[in-house]
């Protein structure tokens, strides 16, 4: 009988005391095996790391459980590299403490890997959720398309012009890819990072099936104003390091590699453009508004 390769499970957590319990139940409810699951504070100012000590106490099932608390807060991005270095699982999935990962996703992440073989990062759907974990449209994903799966690679991503990236809240990658890339630097969180650096490496799986409750809520890392503070230098710098690193160790040819820069400046223009418009007063009516008129009237003149 083959082996099944270990995965890891990374939670972090930050200021989650009321929600990061639901994040522990759902990681350990996971019905793959061999499972670790790291479980990390990232020196939350109030009570999470108690939560999270309450939470596994007792815990008698097939998971290797670790627990971490960081003496000074790191940010998502340096919090991520540090459990990645800390984990041994040939696939690693992230979670977020304040989310609710379903008992099927780590397997099905498996499954989905071993479907396809050239794929070093899967991507699923995810419920979005209140903050008492109440989706909001409850009968998405019902159906689990299991066989509907779209698998690209970069040539796939640059010439799709209205294809964006999907959300890491649901993402698995390969060990890998961090393990060519290295710890990421110039970032503050590892969700934009892990995907441009799966594309630069091989393929990108998603899959339409829910594997998860994705909260929605002021204090989520991905609310329009945290990430607005993100666009630009943030989101920019570490996929171009990665870029040209990729292109110094002959992993991507110049062509590919200006092309992808390229479209990450039209992407961070376009998200900086869209978060600006749901936080700025003033930039909805002097640009996003107007814009907006000028655009019906087109196509009603010439469509």
């Amino acid at each position: 009988m083959e082996q099944k390769p270990l995965i890891s499970i990374l939670l972090l957590a930050y200021k989650q005391e009321n929600f990061v319990r639901d994040a522990i139940e759902g990681v350990l409810s996971q019905t793959y095996s061999p499972l670790e699951i790291i479980i990390s504070d990232d020196c939350s100012p109030d009570n999470t790391f108690q939560v999270i000590q309450d939470a596994v106490k007792g815990y008698k099932g097939p998971h290797t459980i670790i627990l971490n608390h960081n003496e000074k807060n790191m940010g998502i991005a340096a919090h991520y590299d540090k459990l990645w270095n800390m984990s041994h699982g040939e696939i690693v999935i992230a979670a977020a403490g304040d989310d609710k990962s379903l008992p099927h996703r780590a397997q099905r992440t498996y499954e989905i890997f071993e479907q396809f073989p050239k794929a070093v990062c899967v991507n699923f759907e995810s419920l979005q959720s209140d903050a008492q974990l109440r989706p909001y449209n409850p009968n998405y994903g019902k159906e689990f398309l299991t066989d509907h799966v779209t698998c690209m690679d970069i040539q796939d991503y640059v010439d799709f012009e209205e294809f964006s990236i999907w959300s890491g809240d649901t993402r698995a990658i390969k060990r890998c890819v961090n393990d060519v890339f290295g710890p990421m630097t110039c970032s503050t969180d590892e969700d934009s990072s892990t995907f441009f650096r799966s594309i630069l490496l091989g393929e990108i799986c998603h899959s339409r099936e829910v594997v998860s409750l994705h909260r929605y809520y002021g204090g989520n890392a991905s609310n329009a104003k945290n990430i607005k503070k993100r666009t630009a230098e943030h989101f920019i710098a570490q996929p171009m390091r990665d870029i040209q690193f990729a292109m110094d160790k002959g992993l991507i040819s110049p062509y590919w590699a200006s092309r992808l820069r390229y479209k990450i400046k039209c992407l961070d223009r376009a998200m900086a453009d869209a978060y600006y418009k749901q936080t700025s007063v003033w930039f909805r009516i002097l640009y996003a508004t107007p814009m907006d008129w000028l655009r019906r009237i087109k196509n009603k003149l010439f469509y």
